[in-house]
């Protein structure tokens, strides 16, 4: 596997410019706008999923490919950007990501995404992104000595840089510290009890279009003393004691709906933030609501420009734990009976297909281990380790949040983004009843402070005949898929049921 872990060369490096050298470097990539911001549009405007591979076996056909690229980058110009994800001096990772020169805009993006370096020292990760290369393919190998090596071929997606780095960190965490890397957001709420404030540390877990950024990202109008801290929205680092580390410096939103959250919106106004693929009419006006180009665009916004941010990332101690989920047969609201079932519902990474994804198959379920299209290897590991975290902090209550309707695609009743954010507030002050339901296999909200669960009930809208077969068809579904993941505990799957 030298073909990954040579060093690189290159015609000429420029090494470790500062982000506003990058900028500068990149000025001809940005499209002139009204707003005076930096703004780059991509020939791909998504990720390759399926084109990325994990190598850990010699190939010769690969080594091959990856000894033309390395061919092909000895006559080009790169540039060489050194960042660390996650800020803690006591738990970080250097990356070393190159990319030829004429897509410095990449670069550019890298560098104000992540932290600067604090020292010099050798890379934990290395990616390399060639965008012109001819072939589309994401190589990733882990090294037997720690380290994960990346090549990005042949798409400028500047999604492609950030998630090689992630990764990286989110694989390095589990093998090689002893940590759960989670693919959730991260808050800290700050809420009254009689006469206290107590904080109250939350994981927000969820596919595309569960609310996940929504829910990191929103208030719930609370004043003060009460309040919240957004520490992360995209990646959080567990440890064993359920302390998290945070890992980015700067926030990669979607902006499809940032029009409709005006504090996120003005921040993407910023002359340091990075929008990428948005709209830009013949005035230069960006119109981030039309989707001409992509539905995915997107903005590095630097976190301090975001309301309820503060300089510290870290969560102290996990408290909660969010599965966001978007389903037309669930209750609003539910709540995980054990750390078994907890990991047997991490495992699921329960959603739905939405009209956006394919409008043919909408309304069925989609699953992805842990909420994490970015496991490297061995997806049972990631139920098996939360179980251990979870059984060493029974503090941790795990709630099952859904977000979509109850009822059906066109005729369910809609869970407005208002009664799940007013749920989840009562639901961390203890306002909220809980009994166990032996269909749906957990406990359900059945009364709550600020929201009437009656009428969520699914036995009321479907039929309690119905109802039951309903369930006991996903029952058999959700098995299914758990028993595909060989060396995953067997206890995970026996408490789906609670």
């Amino acid at each position: 596997m030298d073909i990954f872990t040579q060093p690189i060369v290159g015609g000429n490096i420029l090494r470790n410019l500062s982000t506003e050298e990058l900028k500068l470097l990149a000025r001809g990539s940005s499209i002139r706008n009204s707003w005076g911001i930096t703004l780059y549009h991509t020939s791909v405007r998504s990720r390759s999923a399926k084109e990325t591979f994990v190598v850990k076996e010699y190939d010769p056909e690969l080594e091959k490919e990856l000894k033309a690229v390395r061919d092909f980058l000895q006559g080009s110009d790169l540039v060489m950007v050194e960042r660390d994800v996650c800020k803690n001096p006591k738990f970080r990772f250097r990356i070393h990501y190159y990319v030829t020169r004429d897509f410095a805009r990449l670069a550019h993006m890298f560098s104000q995404n992540f932290f600067e370096p604090h020292h010099q020292e050798e890379p934990d990760a290395v990616v390399i992104q060639v965008p012109q290369w001819p072939q589309k393919a994401i190589y990733v190998h882990p090294t037997k000595d720690g380290r994960v090596f990346t090549f990005v071929l042949g798409t400028d997606y500047y999604g492609e840089a950030k998630m090689a780095a992630l990764r990286s960190v989110m694989y390095l965490t589990r093998e090689y510290r002893n940590g759960l890397a989670m693919h959730a957001g991260g808050k800290l709420y700050r809420l009254r009890f009689k006469d206290r404030i107590k904080e109250k540390g939350v994981l927000i877990f969820g596919l595309s279009g569960t609310g996940k950024t929504t829910i990191t990202l929103n208030d719930h109008d609370l004043r003060s003393p009460e309040g919240i801290s957004i520490l992360q929205d995209d990646i959080m680092l567990l440890r064993n004691d359920t302390y998290a580390y945070g890992t980015e410096s700067s926030f990669y939103i979607k902006t499809d709906s940032v029009t409709q959250q005006p504090e996120l919106f003005v921040a993407t106004q910023s002359p340091i933030s990075i929008a990428e693929n948005a709209w830009v009419d013949e005035h230069g006006e960006i119109d981030f609501d039309n989707l001409s180009l992509t539905s995915n665009g997107r903005c590095i916004v630097p976190r301090f420009l975001i309301p309820h941010t503060k300089d510290e990332i870290d969560l102290e101690r996990v408290d909660t734990i969010l599965f966001n989920t978007r389903r037309y047969d669930l209750p609003p609201l539910g709540r995980l009976r054990s750390p078994e079932q907890a990991a047997a519902f991490f495992m699921l990474g329960e959603s739905t297909i939405t009209s956006a994804d394919d409008p043919s198959r909408e309304g069925e379920s989609k699953r992805v281990v842990a909420f994490n299209p970015f496991i490297v290897d061995n997806p049972h590991k990631e139920g098996n380790k939360l179980l251990e975290i979870l059984r060493q902090n029974p503090h941790v209550e795990v709630l099952i949040v859904n977000t979509g309707k109850v009822g059906g695609i066109k005729e369910g009743i809609k869970i407005s983004p208002k009664t799940t954010l007013n749920l989840i507030l009562d639901a961390l002050r203890g306002e909220v009843k809980w009994e166990y339901d032996p269909v749906i296999g957990y406990d359900v909200a059945t009364e709550a402070q600020d929201v009437q669960c009656s009428l969520f009930d699914p036995y009321r809208i479907y039929g309690r005949e119905t109802y039951e077969k309903m369930m006991e068809s996903l029952y058999e579904e959700r098995i299914e898929w758990l028993k595909r993941f060989e060396g995953l505990n067997p206890e995970i799957l026996e408490a789906l049921r609670g």
